[in-house]
């Protein structure tokens, strides 16, 4: 599915006018071109405009401002956010549980895709209207899209699965470190293998009309579709699955029938409070996770088997909303994490109390540089001063003893001519 999303958002316009825009929407929907590749947002914009005759396939300048805009929000948002909390997480040692470290590794997967998914999606179609890039930065740049959504929902449902042993069987062992680790090994293995078709068949491919697309070039349409539909479940429905069943039986347990072996003390009720509100944090962050992706993928599956919807003029704004909201997923997860736990919003106080009193700090070395220096100043312009009443004092006295020593050697008549000239 991601394809949809990010790699196939990304068109190579080299020398295309706006007759040849609509020749290629035409092209694709009667030709060879695969149907999964008709979800980008430019191929939307151009079937949506090639029925109504005359019509411009340009967007006016405040709807591409207003555009633009929106993919700068998520993108700021999403790694300020995200880097915020990887930061906390990595500087204090008694945040790093194995639910927030699961958490970390979704945070550098939402910074991977604001980063390089997000740009070169918008820029690409809003903006320049072509790949710019080379065919190199196609392969690399589609590749690492996949890798970063992959990353996702499987440690989302490494999460749910580790949350699902802690919750409903109490008795087991917890996840060890080592455990642990395989565990993050065989998802960043699997995030990165899954999606190496991508990187090795991605290519630009360019139309006669002079426009080309970033796609997979596999040698028979039924094979690219079948590698569409496998990421797609990959991807979305088999994780949203696991996701969903281990969950609801997390949220029956936790809120309606009690935990096996959970006593009724002051403090099993504190631990089973705390325990309400974390699966709570989880729960709404898969959540988030199925609502944002649930209409592209929706709209994919549907344009997968009537390509013919994307001539609807509408079309082009349905696609729109729906890619910028599973984009905009990215920069929702620090938002929840720092709403729903104290923790966290603890952390993130001492953060900024620190920060300001680092500020203060600098402040105050500033100023102490500024006073001394002009303590410098003045003590300089003093010294200077003490040292011409010293010069002029000397002066003096070397002329008044010249002139004593000139009074003893005159006559009595000259001396007092002398003393009065005095």
């Amino acid at each position: 599915m991601v394809q949809r999303d990010c790699m196939d958002s990304l068109l190579i316009v080299t020398h295309a006018t706006n007759d040849n825009v609509h020749n290629l929407g035409a092209n694709r929907l009667n030709t060879s071109w695969p149907s999964h590749d008709l979800t980008t947002f430019t191929h939307i914009m151009n079937n949506s405009n090639k029925s109504q005759a005359g019509v411009s396939n340009e967007q006016p300048v405040y709807a591409q401002v207003i555009i633009v805009l929106m993919y700068v929000l998520i993108i700021l948002v999403a790694v300020g956010g995200n880097l915020l909390f990887s930061y906390i997480i990595v500087m204090n040692p008694k945040m790093r549980s194995l639910t927030n470290l699961f958490l970390l590794n979704i945070a550098i997967s939402d910074i991977v895709k604001a980063v390089i998914c997000n740009p070169f999606t918008f820029i690409a179609n809003l903006i320049l209207l072509y790949w710019p890039y080379g065919e190199f930065m196609c392969q690399v740049v589609t590749y690492i899209q996949v890798v970063a959504v992959f990353l996702s929902s499987f440690t989302l449902v490494a999460m749910s699965v580790d949350r699902y042993v802690a919750i409903v069987k109490p008795m087991r062992p917890r996840l060890s470190k080592r455990a642990f680790v395989v565990t993050m090994i065989i998802i960043w293995l699997l995030s990165l293998s899954a999606p190496l078709p991508t990187a090795i068949l991605s290519k630009i491919i360019v139309q006669p009309s002079g426009l080309g697309l970033c796609l997979e070039d596999f040698e028979n349409n039924h094979n690219k579709y079948i590698y569409s539909i496998a990421i797609m479940i990959l991807q979305y429905f088999a994780p949203l699955a696991v996701i969903t069943v281990t969950n609801s039986h997390i949220g029956y347990i936790v809120w309606i029938k009690r935990t096996p072996g959970e006593a009724e003390q002051d403090r099993d009720r504190r631990m089973a409070a705390a325990k309400r509100r974390l699966v709570k944090m989880i729960i709404i962050v898969v959540s988030i996770y199925a609502v944002c992706w649930l209409p592209l993928h929706v709209i994919t599956l549907v344009g997968d088997s009537n390509p013919t919807i994307y001539n609807n003029p509408h079309m082009e704004l349905v696609w729109l909303c729906a890619h910028w909201l599973a984009m905009s997923h990215s920069c929702y997860n620090p938002i929840v994490y720092f709403s729903l736990n104290a923790t966290f919003r603890k952390s993130l106080k001492h953060l900024t109390t620190m920060c300001r009193h680092k500020q203060k700090r600098l402040q105050q070395r500033f100023s102490l540089r500024t006073n001394k220096s002009d303590v410098w100043d003045r003590d300089t312009d003093m010294y200077g001063s003490v040292e011409s009443l010293q010069t002029k004092s000397t002066v003096g006295v070397v002329h008044a003893l010249h002139r004593n020593l000139m009074k003893a050697s005159l006559p009595k008549p000259l001396l007092f001519l002398f003393s009065l000239a005095e």
